[in-house]
């Protein structure tokens, strides 16, 4: 894995990223980030919050690593946010630029960078979660994939949506929401069908967002040797 072209901007202005998240947002990071060093890696996290970008630009310049990042194609091309998403490399997509955007994924791999995505293709309400959280995936995830025979790192976003709901303004409220991110382990693509390998990506998701869950109900409760038991 290499550093992309504008890591360096990518990296400064993430940790600037972070530092917003954190106006509203009680931000828990994992401590440590373990990515494959010798297969391409996808990055695949579920959407529910415009704060989801931040939290990503975080954990990123936390550990100084960069990504090619697919965003939706109106996003990137519009106003000042666009103007930023063009200038830290993120890559548009939508229904119509769909094989084209795969297409710079792809090639972005091969080249050795990160690519990072949302398999749900969209910003997801809470009414069109799954009883485990997440939206249904869609299948872009594994041809972008298996196109290189890259694996898929799952990350889980909790809470994100407690800051800036969808089709509103960011809240800023105290105490700050407590908003977590964790990263799973590397998943192989091993199906030849499409939608199969997304829905295990979306399984390893959600089981990630169960887990934060857990840590936010249960923490305050425990012992700090009993929950160290279960932290990453």
């Amino acid at each position: 894995m290499g550093p992309i072209e504008q890591h360096d901007w990518f990296i400064r202005s993430g940790r600037v990223m972070g530092l917003l998240a954190r106006l509203g947002a009680n931000l828990d990071l994992p401590d440590s980030l373990r990515l494959p060093r010798n297969r391409p890696v996808v990055m695949a996290g579920n959407h529910r919050s415009l704060l989801d970008l931040a939290a990503t630009m975080a954990i990123f310049s936390k550990f100084d690593v960069s990504s090619r990042i697919l965003v939706r194609q109106d996003m990137v091309e519009n106003g000042l946010g666009g103007r930023y998403l063009r200038s830290i490399g993120c890559i548009p997509t939508s229904t119509d630029r769909r094989e084209q955007a795969e297409a710079e994924a792809v090639a972005a791999l091969q080249r050795g960078h990160i690519v990072s995505l949302m398999p749900e293709g969209r910003l997801v309400p809470p009414h069109d979660w799954s009883h485990r959280g997440v939206g249904p995936g869609r299948p872009g995830v594994s041809r972008i994939a298996t196109a290189v025979d890259a694996v898929v790192v799952p990350v889980g976003f909790t809470n994100t949506e407690k800051v800036w709901p969808r089709g509103r303004p960011p809240r800023v409220s105290v105490p700050r929401p407590q908003v977590f991110l964790r990263v799973g382990d590397a998943i192989e693509m091993e199906s030849t069908d499409h939608q199969e390998n997304a829905d295990r990506v979306m399984d390893a998701i959600a089981d990630l967002g169960r887990y934060s869950r857990w840590v936010k109900t249960y923490a305050a409760t425990c012992s700090d040797a009993a929950l160290s038991a279960f932290l990453p």
